[in-house]
């Protein structure tokens, strides 16, 4: 099963906020950006810039992004 926080990863990209995409995961915001930093974290990169209100991936979050695509592509094909 795929990760909640790459499922997070993937509406913020999305959606192009903390705030819409945890309204699409029907999460608070403070738990959407607490997956973000913890993927930060592990990974030891940043995965987005915030700036002005505004998302934006930087060029190692299209990475993570890539790989969180495949990932869930392939859950899906097993059901």
């Amino acid at each position: 099963m795929v990760d909640q926080r790459l499922y997070s990863l993937l509406a913020i990209y999305e959606c192009g906020s903390f705030l819409a995409a945890a309204k699409k995961l029907s999460v608070t915001q403070p738990a959407v950006s607490q997956h973000i930093k913890t993927l930060e974290n592990e990974l030891g990169i940043r995965i987005f810039e915030r700036s002005n209100g505004k998302v934006i991936v930087t060029k190692q979050g299209e990475k993570v992004l890539q790989c969180a695509k495949r990932m869930v592509a392939l859950e899906n094909s097993l059901t």
